[in-house]
């Protein structure tokens, strides 16, 4: 057994940065104790490890010291195996049962009777406490769970009952909860192995098995020219208890395993999304060191864009299947707004004094004077009234653009401005991506006829030596 370095470097392999023994062990309890047993080539060995922030702080250690030892039980009996000296061997020994749970050799080796022929067991103990001295997992409110303490809600007594829905929710259980986390912890259904929680197993979940409206969205990422096409499949739809509860956003998996759960991409303030959730697994983009995030990338930027746009498509199309009332489009958006009467009888006089901005806006040719005490035909109350709490010393000039401005701004929501700019933006990446494409299939052609070239170059020399030689024959008198 080693401890404490990942000789994995490809990233196609699992503990690429290690298992995360040391960082979850060290955060959930002071010291933890590893028994492991494994057989290899016909060899039974047992190791016992210890990591344990009390023996080091109490002995004064300025580095990491694991004591451990390794037993090989492949005959009737069990030998130590002893790597440096036999005094090292008995020295971790002692350390072990000093600052262990157990006092003896035997109670240790006792440990392994559950373990089978191969597999391995942590014990963490001295568990760290919050601040009120109480311990920060929690084992008593679920028998069958272990949770962290919900600071949130201590000492509250009386809760709404949308709260108490709210609470009840996969979303927000899962926070708290390990067995519910660990039963999303997988996409896919494993039959090789099983989670065990105090006694009980963990069944799987996935969410996208009970999703109302259901459908499967393809994305194919744009990845490097020479990388393989890649097919992203997006289940997406409302919660089942839509639309009581706005719970809402992506759970994305990389490689079967959970890495952003319920990933809100919409914005704060909207109402748009409330209710739908997606579930895909993106195994383009590189999880963060500790497997809770992703890199931040431009696939990682683009994958967010088109989940926003995979939502509001889905919203505009579904929402009112769940009782939401439907988007308004831009054209009944615009019958909302009140439009402009044209002017009548003296707005030919007002022409002449608003300033017109036409195509060379701010031009002092173009601008002509408002008299603040006039009555401007054709126009609005209020707008007339502005004109005229202008404060002295500027000029009010108002354009025709002006007004269609407010037209458009009028007709087009918010959201409707953020999609565009998401398809905006999505169209600029696709001509980012085929220029870069571009860019490199004129290098290679640049390469192919540089080779051409050198090869013309080649031939050229070798044509020439072939004549020489010809000349250089017919030159030369034959000898009799």
């Amino acid at each position: 057994m080693s401890l404490g370095y990942s000789s994995k470097k490809a990233n196609t392999t699992i503990g690429q940065y290690g298992n995360g023994f040391k960082t979850s062990t060290m955060r959930l309890g002071a010291d933890a104790i590893v028994f492991s047993r494994a057989i290899r080539a016909s060899k039974a060995t047992q190791s016992v490890g210890l990591l344990s922030y009390t023996f080091l702080r109490k002995t004064g250690q300025d580095d990491v010291i694991v004591p451990m030892i390794d037993f090989d039980v492949s005959g009737h009996w069990v030998e130590p195996i002893i790597y440096g000296s036999r005094e090292d061997w008995y020295s971790n020994l002692k350390t072990i049962l000093e600052w262990s749970p157990f006092a003896s050799k035997e109670e240790l080796l006792l440990q392994f009777d559950d373990i089978g022929p191969h597999g391995t067991k942590i014990i963490i103990y001295n568990l760290w406490l919050n601040d009120e001295g109480i311990y920060e997992l929690s084992f008593d409110d679920d028998d069958e769970d272990i949770q962290l303490r919900d600071e949130s809600n201590s000492g509250v007594t009386k809760l709404y009952k949308r709260t108490v829905e709210l609470h009840s929710h996969i979303s927000y259980r899962m926070r708290h909860s390990l067995r519910a986390y660990a039963s999303m912890l997988y996409l896919r259904k494993f039959n090789n192995f099983k989670i065990m929680l105090r006694g009980k197993p963990v069944q799987q979940f996935n969410i996208a098995d009970e999703l109302k409206h259901s459908k499967v969205v393809t994305y194919k990422p744009q990845l490097a020219a020479a990388s393989k096409e890649v097919v992203v499949e997006t289940t997406i739809g409302f919660i089942k208890e839509a639309p009581t509860l706005g719970v809402c956003g992506f759970n994305v998996y990389h490689k079967n395993r959970l890495i952003r759960p319920f990933w809100k991409v919409t914005s704060d303030g909207s109402s748009k999304g409330n209710g739908v959730v997606g579930v895909l697994e993106a195994n383009f983009i590189e999880p963060a060191h500790d497997k809770q995030d992703f890199e931040r990338s431009s696939l990682f930027v683009r994958l967010e864009l088109r989940l926003k746009q995979m939502i509001m498509d889905y919203w505009k199309s579904h929402c009112h299947l769940v009782g939401h009332q439907p988007p308004r489009s831009s054209q009944q958006n615009a019958q909302m707004v009140h439009p402009v009467q044209p002017p009548r009888g003296p707005a030919g006089n007002a022409q002449t004094h608003l300033s017109v901005y036409q195509h060379n806006i701010g031009h002092p040719s173009n601008i002509q004077e408002v008299h603040r005490d006039q009555s401007i035909g054709g126009l609005p109350a209020n707008v007339q009234q502005n004109l005229r709490n202008v404060p002295p010393g500027f000029e009010a000039t108002l354009t025709e653009a002006t007004f269609e401005e407010d037209l458009v701004l009028g007709s087009v929501s918010i959201d409707q401005l953020c999609e565009e700019n998401i398809q905006l933006f999505m169209r600029c990446e696709e001509h980012a991506q085929k220029e870069s494409e571009l860019k490199q299939t004129i290098e290679e052609l640049e390469k192919q006829l540089e080779d051409a070239k050198m090869k013309c170059a080649q031939l050229a020399m070798h044509l020439e030596a072939k004549k020489r030689e010809k000349a250089l024959k017919q030159q030369t008198p034959k000898v009799t």
